[in-house]
């Protein structure tokens, strides 16, 4: 099985009504950033993991968990 981090990024921020830009200079990360983030190509710092748990008012755990065989 594949495995890796999966998020529910786009999940949360569409609950949020808030846009990939406000998200991004939120967290002061391009939109590109985000895009890549909620496509699941791209794992972000731990630093950024969390101003995108604060700024989507979520847990870490709820907002990215590990797919698959550790």
């Amino acid at each position: 099985m594949k495995h890796g981090v999966k998020n529910s990024v786009k999940d949360f921020r569409k609950e949020k009504g808030i846009t990939q830009e406000q998200l991004a200079e939120s967290i002061w990360v391009t939109r590109q950033t985000i895009i890549a983030i909620e496509k699941q190509r791209y794992e972000p710092s731990i630093g950024t993991a969390i101003k995108l748990a604060t700024v989507l008012d979520c847990s870490l755990e709820k907002l990215f968990w590990i797919e698959g065989d550790v």
